[in-house]
């Protein structure tokens, strides 16, 4: 092998430098795309209990805001609408109680009407409770899922909030400007 070997230029090597030259020319002159704005952020809503009616129109499509109720709580999912929105994985849960759904991992399972959730199994009820510890730490706690307008309780002003381990229940029984029951 002799030296004049090492420098051969094929037409093979002039393809392959073109190419190169024509990325590394592509790489110098592209414009830089604007990134995507952010989703727009919406106000947390006022804290309030919600019977299965009222709860129906924060489907994400009646209301921007996305809301259902797992184990008694209704929970804003609006954050995760790539989940939970229109015609997502989710979509299904939007404005109704999940808890049947989530328990049962059917999504079908969603009820237009109260459920008491009788006919749960231990093990569907325990998957239903998973779930709630994962949204009350993830999620807007809004209110509770009751049956009647009767079994509101009032909040006050307060907002909807990341409740964490904090109770519901101490949150409504704490009075003055927390809240209080309402006396009906």
């Amino acid at each position: 092998m002799d030296l004049s070997s090492w420098f051969e230029f094929t037409v093979y090597d002039a393809v392959f430098l073109v190419v190169v030259l024509g990325f590394f020319f592509y790489w110098l002159t592209r414009s830089e795309q604007p990134l995507p704005s952010p989703p727009k952020e919406l106000a947390p809503l006022t804290m309030t209990d919600m019977t299965v009616e009222e709860l129906r129109k924060y489907d994400g499509v009646k209301n921007e805001h996305i809301l259902f109720g797992l184990n008694g709580t209704i929970y804003d999912v609006t954050r995760g609408k790539g989940f939970y929105g229109p015609g997502k994985a989710y979509g299904t849960l939007a404005g109704h109680d999940a808890t049947r759904a989530l328990g049962t991992m059917d999504q079908n399972a969603v009820s237009a009407e109260w459920d008491d959730h009788a006919g749960l199994t231990a093990d569907e009820q325990e998957t239903a409770n998973e779930w709630e510890t994962q949204f009350k730490f993830k999620y807007l706690t809004v209110g509770r899922l009751v049956k009647n307008s009767s079994e509101k309780a009032d909040y006050g002003n307060r907002k909807a909030f990341v409740r964490g381990a904090e109770s519901l229940d101490s949150i409504i029984n704490d009075g003055g400007e927390e809240g209080s029951k309402k006396d009906n």
